[in-house]
Protein backbone atom coordinates (compact mmCIF):
# COMPACT_ATOMS: atom_id res chain seq x y z
CA UNK A 1 0.00 0.00 0.00
CA UNK A 2 1.37 3.41 -0.98
CA UNK A 3 1.70 5.95 1.83
CA UNK A 4 -0.61 8.96 1.78
CA UNK A 5 1.09 12.14 0.66
CA UNK A 6 0.14 15.64 1.71
CA UNK A 7 -0.20 16.84 -1.88
CA UNK A 8 -2.91 14.20 -2.45
CA UNK A 9 -5.11 15.44 0.39
CA UNK A 10 -8.14 17.61 -0.21
CA UNK A 11 -7.58 21.38 -0.27
CA UNK A 12 -9.83 21.83 2.78
CA UNK A 13 -7.69 19.42 4.82
CA UNK A 14 -4.54 21.22 3.69
CA UNK A 15 -6.09 24.54 4.74
CA UNK A 16 -7.14 23.08 8.09
CA UNK A 17 -3.65 21.72 8.79
CA UNK A 18 -2.03 24.98 7.71
CA UNK A 19 -4.34 27.04 9.93
CA UNK A 20 -3.77 24.66 12.85
CA UNK A 21 0.01 24.86 12.56
CA UNK A 22 0.06 28.63 12.13
CA UNK A 23 -2.23 29.10 15.15
CA UNK A 24 -0.10 26.74 17.23
CA UNK A 25 3.00 28.72 16.24
CA UNK A 26 1.15 31.80 17.49
CA UNK A 27 0.54 29.92 20.75
CA UNK A 28 4.26 29.16 21.06
CA UNK A 29 4.99 32.85 20.48
CA UNK A 30 2.58 33.87 23.23
CA UNK A 31 4.15 31.31 25.59
CA UNK A 32 7.56 32.86 24.87
CA UNK A 33 6.16 36.31 25.67
CA UNK A 34 4.74 34.98 28.96
CA UNK A 35 8.15 33.56 29.88
CA UNK A 36 9.80 36.84 29.01
CA UNK A 37 7.25 38.76 31.07
CA UNK A 38 7.56 36.49 34.13
CA UNK A 39 11.31 36.08 34.37
CA UNK A 40 12.88 37.85 31.41
CA UNK A 41 14.47 34.55 30.30
CA UNK A 42 16.91 35.00 33.17
CA UNK A 43 17.73 31.93 35.26
CA UNK A 44 18.10 33.98 38.46
CA UNK A 45 14.66 35.52 38.01
CA UNK A 46 13.26 32.09 37.18
CA UNK A 47 14.56 30.78 40.50
CA UNK A 48 12.98 33.75 42.34
CA UNK A 49 9.69 33.13 40.51
CA UNK A 50 9.55 29.50 41.69
CA UNK A 51 11.47 29.51 44.98
CA UNK A 52 10.56 32.99 46.15
CA UNK A 53 12.82 35.60 47.72
CA UNK A 54 12.23 37.40 51.01
CA UNK A 55 14.21 40.46 49.90
CA UNK A 56 11.90 40.91 46.91
CA UNK A 57 8.83 39.88 48.92
CA UNK A 58 8.21 37.07 46.43
CA UNK A 59 6.56 33.93 47.77
CA UNK A 60 7.50 30.46 46.59
CA UNK A 61 5.05 28.89 44.15
CA UNK A 62 2.71 26.55 46.03
CA UNK A 63 2.47 22.90 45.04
CA UNK A 64 -1.14 23.33 43.93
CA UNK A 65 -0.20 25.99 41.41
CA UNK A 66 2.65 23.89 40.02
CA UNK A 67 0.49 20.79 39.68
CA UNK A 68 -2.30 22.75 37.97
CA UNK A 69 0.08 24.14 35.35
CA UNK A 70 1.72 20.72 34.91
CA UNK A 71 -1.71 19.12 34.44
CA UNK A 72 -2.67 21.52 31.66
CA UNK A 73 0.71 21.30 29.92
CA UNK A 74 0.88 17.51 30.28
CA UNK A 75 -2.35 17.18 28.31
CA UNK A 76 -2.09 19.98 25.76
CA UNK A 77 1.56 19.72 24.73
CA UNK A 78 1.38 16.02 23.77
CA UNK A 79 -1.81 16.67 21.80
CA UNK A 80 -0.14 19.52 19.97
CA UNK A 81 2.83 17.33 19.12
CA UNK A 82 0.63 14.33 18.22
CA UNK A 83 -1.02 16.29 15.42
CA UNK A 84 2.43 17.33 14.20
CA UNK A 85 3.74 13.77 14.33
CA UNK A 86 0.70 12.45 12.48
CA UNK A 87 1.08 15.14 9.83
CA UNK A 88 4.76 14.21 9.42
CA UNK A 89 3.59 10.78 8.31
CA UNK A 90 2.16 12.27 5.11
CA UNK A 91 5.20 14.27 4.01
CA UNK A 92 8.35 12.86 2.42
CA UNK A 93 10.75 13.34 5.33
CA UNK A 94 13.42 10.74 6.05
CA UNK A 95 12.18 8.19 8.62
CA UNK A 96 15.27 8.72 10.77
CA UNK A 97 14.56 12.44 10.99
CA UNK A 98 10.94 11.70 11.90
CA UNK A 99 12.11 9.52 14.80
CA UNK A 100 14.52 12.22 15.97
CA UNK A 101 11.77 14.87 15.86
CA UNK A 102 9.36 12.60 17.76
CA UNK A 103 11.90 11.60 20.43
CA UNK A 104 13.22 15.16 20.75
CA UNK A 105 9.74 16.62 21.06
CA UNK A 106 8.71 14.09 23.69
CA UNK A 107 11.89 14.65 25.69
CA UNK A 108 11.48 18.43 25.46
CA UNK A 109 7.93 18.19 26.81
CA UNK A 110 9.15 16.07 29.74
CA UNK A 111 12.04 18.42 30.51
CA UNK A 112 9.92 21.57 30.30
CA UNK A 113 7.13 20.12 32.45
CA UNK A 114 9.55 18.78 35.06
CA UNK A 115 11.65 21.94 35.36
CA UNK A 116 9.27 23.89 37.67
CA UNK A 117 9.25 21.05 40.22
CA UNK A 118 13.02 20.59 40.07
CA UNK A 119 13.62 24.31 40.58
CA UNK A 120 10.98 24.72 43.28
CA UNK A 121 11.80 21.62 45.33
CA UNK A 122 15.33 20.85 44.18
CA UNK A 123 18.15 23.17 43.31
CA UNK A 124 18.35 26.48 41.51
CA UNK A 125 20.81 24.79 39.15
CA UNK A 126 17.84 23.13 37.43
CA UNK A 127 16.67 26.51 36.05
CA UNK A 128 18.74 25.80 32.95
CA UNK A 129 16.18 23.12 32.07
CA UNK A 130 13.71 25.85 31.14
CA UNK A 131 16.11 26.96 28.44
CA UNK A 132 16.91 23.42 27.33
CA UNK A 133 13.24 22.41 27.26
CA UNK A 134 12.09 25.65 25.65
CA UNK A 135 14.69 25.53 22.89
CA UNK A 136 13.85 21.87 22.35
CA UNK A 137 10.12 22.59 22.15
CA UNK A 138 10.77 25.36 19.65
CA UNK A 139 13.21 23.38 17.52
CA UNK A 140 11.31 20.08 17.52
CA UNK A 141 8.03 21.81 16.71
CA UNK A 142 8.95 24.63 14.34
CA UNK A 143 11.33 22.72 12.04
CA UNK A 144 8.89 19.87 11.32
CA UNK A 145 6.01 22.34 11.02
CA UNK A 146 7.85 24.41 8.44
CA UNK A 147 8.82 21.27 6.53
CA UNK A 148 5.14 20.28 6.40
CA UNK A 149 3.91 23.71 5.37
Amino acid sequence: MDPIRLQLLSPSLKWALSAYFLLSLLGFSIAAMISHDRYDWDHEQTVVYYQGDEAQMAYPKPYGQLITAAHVHSFTMPLLFLVLWLAMAVVPINGGFKKIFIAGGALSVLIYNGAPFLVRYGSSRWAVLFTVGGVGLFFFYVIPTLSIL
